[in-house]
């Protein structure tokens, strides 16, 4: 059918329409060959797009392909191709970017360059190409409107980008901090930087991080996590405290840290950590400090302990058992 088709805009639509039912197919059957057929479809679709004359591209057909392009970027991404998925999704971004019309019309069936690119993004930081991932990282920052704000994706980039707690993590927020403008989200990629900090033993330069938040930054966690205060419990700010009442518990600031715990149960009167500093209460002795965050690690940690010295005292014993059949 598709060969037979004389008009070109046609035959991109039959082309597309062939992905989407492979894709579909391979939604029930699994069937890596069902994925290879469906992104070959989309590719070909794109090709013959890209070949037509200027005056033809755009409008609903760009819009069309920019919907079909996206949608062999998520086939890629699910088969694991995750270059193929980056180059798949970044077409559809340029293709978005060179016609306003075909871009009204993907945005019309809920296609926008917001969420284009920040699966790019995501896209490229999985194959460690990293000047196309900071490409879409610059992109999402200076968007006009956004949905979610410039330190969201900068958290988003160094959480997929870099190790939990890792010195290219911390760089890159605290530059990040350093030349970008506050918005909406600032407070909480603030908190993950101190979170960072303080898992790493990293004290003095969590402390700054939390003062300032808990001095200016109150009311943006309120209105960012309204369910955590509306429960009294979890949210950033919880942490923020808790982890501030124990760096003043440690400098020895008895009172400070007693400040901050009372913060703590007013403002959230549910909070888990609240109940463990109430219930320990302050000490600046290390010991005093194995908190609700930790149980999980020192349950594990017990466990392994315990499984190694099973493990050693049967080898022991089967050696014993061995030696004594010798003799």
């Amino acid at each position: 059918m598709i060969s037979e088709a004389s008009n070109p805009i046609e035959k991109i639509e039959l082309q597309n329409q062939l992905g989407a039912v492979s894709r579909a197919r391979h939604a029930s059957s699994q069937e890596q060959s069902d994925v290879q057929k469906a992104q070959e479809a989309f590719e070909q679709a794109n090709e013959l797009y890209r070949s037509l004359p200027p005056e033809q591209q755009g409008g609903r057909a760009g819009g069309i392909q920019v919907v079909a392009l996206c949608t062999a970027a998520v086939a890629a991404r699910e088969a694991n191709d995750h270059e193929k998925s980056a180059t798949l999704f970044r077409s559809a971004r340029e293709l978005f970017q060179a016609s306003q019309d075909s871009a009204m019309f993907a945005a019309s069936v809920g296609y926008d360059l917001e969420s284009i690119t920040n699966q790019e993004m995501n896209q490229w930081i999985r194959v460690k190409k990293e000047t196309d991932a900071l490409k879409c990282l610059e992109i999402l920052s200076t968007l006009p409107s956004p949905r979610w704000a410039p330190s969201y994706y900068a958290l988003n980039y160094a959480a997929l980008r870099y190790e939990k707690d890792s010195k290219g993590f911390q760089s890159f927020v605290s530059k990040w901090l350093d030349t970008n403008a506050f918005d909406d989200r600032t407070p909480i990629l603030m908190a993950r930087l101190g979170f960072s900090y303080f898992d790493s033993e990293l004290y003095e330069k969590a402390l700054p991080i939390y003062e300032t938040l808990r001095d200016k930054h109150r009311s943006d966690f309120q209105r960012l996590e309204p369910e955590a205060f509306k429960q009294g419990n979890g949210g950033h700010y919880e942490r923020v405290l808790f982890h501030l009442a124990h760096v003043y518990a440690q400098q020895g600031d008895v009172g400070k840290a007693e400040s901050v715990k009372t913060e703590l149960t007013t403002l959230l009167p549910d909070s888990t950590l609240g109940k463990f500093l109430t219930d320990s209460g302050i000490s600046p002795s290390e010991e005093a400090w194995i908190s609700p965050e930790r149980p999980r690690y020192l349950a594990l940690r017990i466990f392994l302990f315990v499984a190694s010295i099973i493990v050693i005292s049967w080898g022991l014993y089967l050696l014993w058992t061995k030696e004594k059949e010798k003799a």
